[in-house]
């Protein structure tokens, strides 16, 4: 019988095709629909995921401060990096953060435009599954089809669970971003990702693994400076590709370990030279860390530990546990 020791780690390996035929299925018009409610991050379904980085990263988290510990310095993901990724460029203040959002098994039916005689057990117990959204797709037409979309890009690229079942509470945040122009995932993004490092003894990472990845290459590529590839809402994750172009990355999690384990501070690309940031979230009035809410709790986050990651002053960060 397998145990948790002898499990291979496990993350978002591959964008499932049916998500890309009913991306292609959705046309022109019903894809700029879903692109206006996630913006720039439903560029992810063009990125290849990369297991062995994610499992060799995972030992460098420290979970007393929720950062990357290396050898002589932190890293850490940040609203604002992450909300570059998303294309959105009037900064967080102009954003509304997105928390969960609690719907029953009768508003998600109606929500998706589905009989609402329909009988699973599955939503009373507050998920719903990929075959079921896909089996009812051919019956939906405009926006119940793209909001059942939506939903199945949250479940699966940005919040997965291993199981592959989508929360309930997701519809409802996809029925949030579709009425709401201005909101905004990151907190919540960012959130899940430090939720999943204590739990990767679980051997699933339910953070989401894709912009981890990403955020991470870019801080270890070198890049001539002061790119520009214009302020829209696909360019940031679209560019990737040609961003990281000419790094060699390790061939697996053994090499990407070495790797990572070898890095000093002058090894690093500390500031996205293609994300201009004019405003930084970084400090509450009360403690040193802000409170991020998440679907499934909240976690402390402390970007003063880093904050020369977005060209500003580094100043001495306070050295308090968040782990209690």
């Amino acid at each position: 019988m397998s145990t948790v020791e002898n499990l291979p780690f496990r993350i978002v390996d591959e964008i499932p095709l049916r998500l890309h035929m009913w991306w292609s299925d959705l046309g022109e018009v019903g894809q700029r629909s879903v692109t206006k409610a996630l913006g720039g991050l439903i560029g992810l379904l063009m990125i290849k995921p990369m297991v062995d980085l994610i499992e060799a990263l995972i030992p460098f988290w420290d979970t007393t401060h929720n950062v990357f510990h290396f050898s002589d310095f932190e890293l850490t993901p940040m609203l604002e990096e992450i909300t570059g990724y998303d294309g959105y460029d009037r900064g967080l203040r102009h954003q509304y953060r997105v928390a969960p959002r609690a719907v029953t098994p009768q508003e998600v039916l109606e929500l998706l435009s589905i009989n609402r005689q329909v009988k699973k057990e599955n939503l009373a117990e507050g998920y719903c599954t990929f075959h079921f959204l896909y089996s009812w797709k051919e019956k939906q037409v405009g926006v119940a089809q793209r909001f059942s979309l939506h939903s199945r890009i949250l479940g699966t690229l940005i919040f997965p669970k291993e199981d592959g079942h989508i929360e309930l509470g997701l519809v409802g945040v996809a029925d949030f971003l579709d009425k709401k122009a201005n909101g905004t995932l990151v907190p919540m993004i960012i959130k899940e990702i430090y939720r999943a490092q204590p739990l990767v003894d679980l051997k699933f990472f339910e953070g989401c693994n894709l912009l981890l990845q990403m955020w991470l290459v870019e801080h270890l590529c070198y890049r001539p400076r002061y790119m520009n590839y214009g302020l829209t809402r696909l360019s940031f994750i679209e560019e990737y590709e040609n961003r990281v172009s000419g790094y060699e990355l390790p061939e697996d999690a053994e090499a990407w370990f070495t790797r990572l384990c070898s890095l000093t501070i002058n090894q690093i690309e500390w500031t996205f030279s293609w994300l201009s940031v004019k405003e930084v979230i970084y400090i509450s009035t009360d403690v040193c860390f802000l409170l991020l809410m998440g679907l499934r709790s909240i976690q402390p986050y402390t970007p003063h530990r880093v904050l020369r990651q977005l060209g500003r002053y580094q100043m001495i960060p306070h050295d308090e546990d968040l782990s209690t």
